[in-house]
């Protein structure tokens, strides 16, 4: 299964260990993690306009992304969260976020969500999928 990772997943997933990744992929199938050209030019501006700190954690991230995650290009819109959507419901594919408004965005688009609970990997919609 493809998951579209967003920025902050991306950077929290270089500041802990994530645990359960295992358990996920006994759920729903080998997990390739795909990131969006927007989240790779959003971290670009956090190594160059964060703190010390953010800074690091965005050029680690980057590094991650470039090394083991693929790299697709989303349609532009006028805000990240927009493009993240409307490529996972045209692709078919989960997202993993931690931030809450895009979670509760994708959800209502029938979107699965992956989350961070407690350093936990967690299907945040854990509903059955519509056949139909």
């Amino acid at each position: 299964m493809e998951i579209l990772c967003d920025t902050s997943f991306l950077m929290v997933l270089v500041s802990k260990p994530i645990k359960q990744v295992a358990k996920i992929e006994s759920q729903l199938g080998r997990l390739d993690f795909l990131v969006p050209d927007v989240a790779e030019s959003e971290l670009l501006r956090l190594v160059e306009k964060a703190g010390p700190k953010r800074s690091t954690l965005a050029r680690t991230a980057l590094e991650l992304a470039k090394a083991k995650f693929k790299k697709v290009i989303v349609v532009k819109a006028r805000h990240v969260d927009d493009s993240l959507i409307e490529y996972a419901t045209r692709h078919k594919c989960a997202v993993a976020t931690i931030d809450t408004n895009l979670r509760r965005r994708l959800i209502a688009n029938k979107v699965l969500v992956l989350t961070l609970s407690r350093d936990k990997l967690i299907v945040a919609n854990p509903k059955p999928k519509d056949h139909g």
